[in-house]
């Protein structure tokens, strides 16, 4: 069963003219949206609001917390909330500045083509014919859809297990009560990684890539105690199922 509860979206650029016109979009695309105006703004609202996206300007206006700076506190915090950068054209264009937003931990950007259209407007410049022609709204909704839908950012299986993957946090029914479950950060990154596959098979050196596991015994080690604390029956599994010959795989039960 998963839940009803629209997404929550942290919208992050220090431009309020932006933020007037991406925030009223969002939630007619059915989000919920709440705002900060820096970084500090956003570190706090990420701790406080439980965001299942972010949107983050790469600049921010400030030298000693721009967009980078606040997506990689956010990893170190051991979250994987997914993060969309805003970035308009030149920094598009600086492959090695776009190659370390990806290497901090960014998801995917999008350029601020409004934005950009409005600066050549007021330069006297005529506009990009792709800036004429293609809303930037519409794209990173589109690309938001696509990110969310990776994972839903709650989701209930069997009315026994339950995960919250914004708040990084594991319940199971005991008693017909949730008890929440303690996994350790790399557990809950290869029960994070099982779910987004969807069904099929993750192997077993894609997921000591994606999880920074080192060797096949400890991935084993790490699957054992994943299972000894989320499984009705850690023997029998019907979760995290192993896929022989090839790794694991997560199983919705019906």
């Amino acid at each position: 069963m998963l839940s009803s509860k629209p997404a929550k979206i942290l919208l992050v650029d220090d431009n309020p003219r932006v933020r007037s016109f991406v925030r009223p979009a969002l939630m007619e695309a059915g989000f919920t949206c709440v705002e900060a105006e820096d970084g500090e703004t956003a570190l706090e609202k990420v701790e406080s609001e439980y965001p299942d996206l972010v949107v983050l300007d790469i600049m921010l206006g400030d030298d000693n917390l721009n967009g980078l700076d606040v997506c990689k506190k956010i990893r170190q915090k051991g979250l994987r909330i997914p993060v969309i950068f805003l970035t308009i054209k030149d920094r598009t264009e600086d492959s090695r500045y776009m190659e370390r937003a990806f290497q901090i931990g960014g998801d995917d950007y999008i350029t601020k083509r409004e934005e950009l259209k409005r600066l050549e407007q007021s330069m006297g410049l005529p506009p990009a014919e792709f800036l004429g022609t293609k809303s930037d709204i519409e794209e990173l909704i589109a690309r938001i859809r696509a990110r969310i839908n990776l994972v839903k950012p709650d989701q209930e299986f069997d009315n026994y297990l339950k995960i919250h993957f914004a708040k990084r946090e594991v319940l199971i029914r005991r008693e017909d009560q949730w008890q929440a479950v303690h996994l350790t950060s790399t557990e809950f990154d290869i029960l994070e990684s099982l779910i987004k596959a969807r069904g099929r098979p993750v192997g077993k050196t894609q997921l000591m890539d994606m999880t920074g596991i080192d060797g096949e015994a400890s991935l084993q080690n790490h699957i054992w105690r994943l299972r000894s604390k989320i499984e009705p029956v850690p023997e029998t599994p019907k979760y995290v199922l192993t896929y022989h010959g090839l790794g694991y795989r997560f199983h919705e039960s019906s």
